[in-house]
């Protein structure tokens, strides 16, 4: 998993960034890939084109990279939504991410 890693992570930081998040892996790493995506700037784009724009990424490198439908996606704790990214090969990993909410500016 390291390898694959090694070989995809910094094009997708590089998109998740053009997308207005940033994008951190956290977890052990021995079934799967967690990721977490925080938005970070005031234009942070939708959840919904920041995992297509994953998926472009990793289809660029694999051949293919699907996403669970929308209706799957799981509710988790503070807002987060998580979705699996299912990649092409028997030997790529999933991809748990999870996406923290765009919260609105308050004003003081």
């Amino acid at each position: 998993m390291d390898a694959f890693l090694d070989e995809v992570l910094d094009d997708l930081r590089l998109a998740a960034r053009g997308c207005g998040y940033a994008l951190a892996v956290h977890g052990s790493r021995a079934r799967d890939i967690d990721m977490i995506a925080i938005p970070w700037t005031e234009q942070a784009e939708d959840a919904k084109l920041l995992v297509q724009r994953l998926c472009g990424v990793l289809a660029g490198h694999l051949g293919r990279a699907l996403p669970e439908a929308e209706a799957e996606w799981a509710e988790k704790p503070h807002g987060r939504r998580a979705v699996t990214i299912i990649m092409a090969g028997a030997m790529s990993p999933e991809i748990d991410l999870s996406i923290m909410p765009k919260m609105e500016k308050h004003n003081a």
